[in-house]
């Protein structure tokens, strides 16, 4: 196999796989009434059936690095292809346990991808991670767009049964990787005596990933009822929030490399900018009732949601001295962070039931907005860790 079919090839499963990481998740969302409807579902019972995956996100991100990459990475492969059909063809329960499948199937390889990334490309590893974010944020649009109309025209079981096009082609492509027995090779236990947990850097970037999960979550679960209780209605609503995806997928795309190509004093300029995009944003969100104030609000939190979650992946390859160091920095920093973004859509939610106004809730999207602003100037700052 020579070197440029390799590369190709390497490329072709980033992209593959990149595609099955959030279009099954974010289906969901639109799709609430006609899922309640067809499996005769309350609305607790779908916000939980919605929380599975995030949860499933902080929890199984830290056993990742305790296995041989190639072994569980097929295996995250056959598990979201297994959750699909369950949850397409499997009534109630295969709804609930295929979502976990999936869930689970899709946090290890949030893992994973970093440390493929820097293992297969390590002379263009800020370009690749460029990539993997804007297919990982067009696969957010697709889930988004492709929802309603799919619901519509073939209904919802086949409807969530589609994504299983992306996640067979994903597993046919890595087939590859696991000839020559790869698959059956014990994992080499490299000594390693120093915890992540004691580098205050891997915090950074922890906390970094942590809050920019916790605005994203927060927006795509609420962000359409806020528009909606401004009297322009939950279609509207919805519309926004994928108008705000158009935005985010370019920005994912051309943020790590303008930061690859920037000098060193105007990085942190950069990023300041950026993640005070989202105070700008929901700023708006809060103070206007007129539509382009809505349209400027589109643009301000579409953009950092693209652009800062492509930071905190790059963070992940860029400060790892290794690709064994990279996979347990990917663990930690997507374990506890999704753990704390799982908090998001819940406090608001809290709190909308306590003062029956999400006032409260978009104060404290703007207080995190702040605080991402300082930990992600910390977080580039920081040494390389391991």
């Amino acid at each position: 196999m020579s070197k440029k079919w390799y590369f190709w090839l390497n490329c072709a499963i980033l992209i593959a796989i990149s595609l099955n990481l959030r279009a099954p998740i974010n289906v969901l969302g639109p799709m609430i009434e006609s899922i309640r409807e067809h499996y005769g579902i309350s609305s607790a019972m779908f916000g939980f059936l919605s929380a599975i995956p995030i949860i499933a996100f902080g929890s199984v991100s830290f056993i990742v690095s305790y296995f041989s990459d190639i072994k569980i990475l097929f295996s995250a492969l056959c598990a979201v292809v297994l959750g699909e059909i369950g949850r397409s063809y499997g009534g109630i329960t295969g709804l609930f346990v295929g979502t976990t499948f999936i869930g689970a199937g899709v946090a290890v390889t949030n893992v994973l991808l970093p440390s493929f990334v820097k293992k297969k490309f390590p002379k263009h590893t800020t370009a690749m991670m460029a990539l993997y974010s804007f297919v990982l944020n067009l696969s957010s649009v697709m889930g988004i767009w492709l929802a309603l109309p799919l619901t519509y025209s073939i209904g919802v079981p086949h409807t969530l049964a589609f994504w299983l096009i992306f996640s067979i082609l994903a597993l046919m492509l890595y087939f590859p990787e696991i000839r020559n027995n790869r698959i059956s090779r014990v994992k080499i236990r490299h000594k390693h005596t120093k915890s992540l947990m004691r580098e205050i850097g891997a915090w950074k970037i922890t906390i970094f990933m942590g809050l920019q999960g916790f605005l994203a979550y927060s927006t795509f679960a609420w962000l359409p009822a806020i528009i909606a209780q401004k009297d322009y209605g939950l279609e509207y609503g919805t519309k926004v929030l994928l108008y705000s995806q158009f935005v985010c997928v370019p920005v994912a795309f051309f943020g790590p490399l303008l930061l690859g190509v920037l000098r060193e004093k105007h990085k942190s300029l950069y990023m300041a900018f950026l993640c005070s995009l989202y105070v700008v944003g929901y700023l708006c969100v809060l103070l206007g009732e007129s539509q382009w104030t809505i349209y400027v609000a589109i643009v301000c939190i579409g953009a950092p949601m693209g652009g800062v979650f492509g930071l905190a992946l790059l963070f992940i390859s860029q400060k790892s001295s290794s690709v064994m160091v990279a996979t347990k920095l990917s663990a930690m920093v997507q374990g506890f962070g999704y753990l704390i973004a799982a908090s998001g859509p819940f406090a608001i939610g809290l709190l909308h039931d306590h003062f029956e106004s999400y006032t409260y809730g978009i104060i404290i999207v703007l207080c995190v907005a702040v605080a991402l602003n300082i930990t992600g100037i910390l977080a580039h700052r920081t040494k390389m860790i391991g």
